[in-house]
């Protein structure tokens, strides 16, 4: 309370030409951080200490005060319980909206903006439903009119609305947003199209908010969807029209389509087959355009947005693979720029599921960069686990026809299974977990591929090292329950598929263990996998 006094006043210290797109720091920032900071250390005590100061001065005449005590109410939102400033959240929207709209202050309506955005990120559920229409509407005639830094929080205050509908409970043909949906989306469709998009990273952040609003639309929306695909395609066909002459002009324009092609991934993942196929052409041939940039964040997303349309096609995806099958491995190849290699690593999972076993023209260079990858000293780190797990989709895909691979792919699950953490580095052991994911992944369809393909004696050889690793997973403090529970399945799998070549292993204390620790998470799902591995297991015991 000796504190908080000295705050409000240095928040509402500002200089009368402040320019509010210049991203100065300023006094009051400053003071409006230390806020939140204390909001955060003492909780529900900051309440009633800093109330008053808003309440008294949110209605001020003097627009410094005014905003001092708005941007004081939005510091303090993230430290109290939500029940606790929930009827301040309540009662304070009203007022808010009424300055978003009304207030002469550029600041206040800059800052009015943020409070609204965070509101509508981390106290939404306190917004009363009689209000709800107001706020959407008020957001959204801020988006055209207004400076790019209120613009750009009136888009965050949408996209927050929107994120609430992710979860919905009462989800079904509709929802709160639905008649809204149409307006939303068209507007901040123009919003992107602003001359001063580029400022306050207004375009980024409504592209942001319209692949939200589509993630959350209901079943109602979806002829808006329909409507909203080929007219997304076009905008980025245009881009290629686009005048470079510049740097600038280079950057606005792969940008773009990075955005564009985040869309396309959303509205692809929200429709079905029969949706996309005849706009399936169209999509693939603009990502493959876009693949010819030099731009790794273009590559990200264009790689996702063809994981979306190959989730959706299965095996009609087939016959863009020759076409794209150049720019997949420049992607996995692509060591220095490791998030594109990820996303990449994504794609060839997605596709070994989509198109199965018409992958196999496309296996030799596939498993070989994702060799070279794994050979790769410079790789990060991160790129690893999705390597190895994408040996048992390619596996689960081809079946016996994984058999040239099986050597030299087992040969690096068996490094990897090497690596351990020490048990006070908690981000080592995270990595170590997420390693062994990959590999028990990767072991699992490679496992079922072989099964399936009749090959399954070709794995007796390597069924040790498996073992090995198991009987290391039994012993570990540091294994997690997602390890645990795909170590239980590999068990079931390889007891099924070569179980009575293997009993001497799967009599071990070990593979018992891991059944028992299965057993006794509580965890339904893993519960229910111990009782299948459990009934192979002894199948396996009892076969002559």
């Amino acid at each position: 309370e000796h504190l908080a006094p000295l705050l409000t006043e240095t928040m509402s210290k500002h200089q009368d030409d402040v320019d509010i797109e210049e991203e100065e720091w300023t006094l009051a920032m400053s003071a409006a951080t230390c806020l939140q900071l204390v909001s955060e250390t003492v909780e529900d005590l900051v309440v009633p200490v800093i109330m008053p100061f808003v309440q008294n001065n949110i209605k001020s005449e003097n627009w410094k005060l005014r905003e001092a005590a708005t941007m004081a109410f939005g510091s303090i939102l993230t430290g109290p319980n939500p029940d606790t400033i929930a009827p301040y959240v309540n009662q304070s929207i009203p007022v808010l909206l009424q300055a978003l709209s009304s207030d002469p202050n550029v600041m206040v309506k800059d800052t009015t903006a943020w409070v609204i955005g965070k509101i509508c990120d981390m106290h939404v559920r306190s917004v009363p439903s009689e209000t709800f229409p107001s706020l959407v509407n008020t957001l959204t005639s801020k988006l055209l009119g207004e400076t790019p830094r209120v613009a750009s929080q009136a888009c965050f205050g949408l996209h927050a609305i929107a994120a609430a509908f992710a979860d919905d409970p009462n989800a079904n043909d509709t929802n709160a947003l639905s008649s809204y949906m149409a307006q939303l989306l068209q507007t901040l469709l123009q919003v992107a199209d602003r001359e001063d998009a580029v400022e306050g990273n207004l375009r980024v952040v409504a592209f942001e908010a319209v692949s939200m609003l589509i993630q959350v639309s209901a079943p109602d929306v979806k002829p808006i969807l329909m409507q909203l695909l080929p007219a997304i395609i076009d905008r980025l066909s245009k881009t290629f029209d686009m005048q470079i002459l510049s740097n600038d002009d280079k950057e606005h324009q792969e940008g773009l389509q990075g955005l564009l092609c985040g869309v396309i991934q959303v509205l692809c993942l929200k429709v079905t087959k029969e949706d996309i196929l005849p706009h399936s052409d169209s999509i693939m041939t603009n990502i493959l355009r876009v693949l010819q940039t030099k731009n790794a964040t273009c590559h990200e997303e264009a790689f996702s947005a063809t994981s979306a349309v190959a989730d959706q096609l299965e095996g009609d995806f087939d016959k863009y693979m020759q076409a794209l099958q150049p720019f997949l491995i420049m992607g996995l190849r692509n060591f220095e720029a490791y998030h594109v290699c990820v996303v990449a690593v994504g794609l060839v999972g997605d596709i070994a599921r989509a198109i199965e076993g018409k992958s196999q023209p496309y296996c030799d260079e596939i498993m070989s960069a994702l060799l070279q990858s794994l050979q790769n000293q410079s790789l990060h780190r991160s790129v690893k686990p999705p390597v190895l797990s994408a040996f048992g989709d390619i596996a689960l895909a081809i079946g016996g026809a994984f058999e040239p691979y099986l050597q030299v792919s087992l040969m690096m699950l068996f490094q990897a299974s090497q690596t351990r953490a020490p048990e006070d580095d908690d981000e080592l052991i995270e990595y170590v977990n997420s390693l062994r994911e990959g590999i028990l992944e990767a072991y699992t369809g490679i496992v079922q591929g072989m099964k399936d393909g009749n090959k399954a004696a070709a794995l007796m050889p390597y069924t040790e090292a498996i073992f090995v690793f198991l009987e290391g997973l039994s012993q570990d403090p540091t294994r997690d329950i997602e390890v645990l529970s795909k170590a239980v399945g590999l068990i079931g799998d390889v007891a099924s598929t070569v179980g009575p070549g293997v009993k001497e292993y799967l009599q071990r204390p070990s593979i018992a263990q891991l059944l028992q620790d299965g057993h006794s998470t509580g965890d339904e799902t893993i519960m229910e996998t111990c009782t299948w591995a459990n009934a192979v297991v002894q199948q396996a015991l009892q076969a002559s």
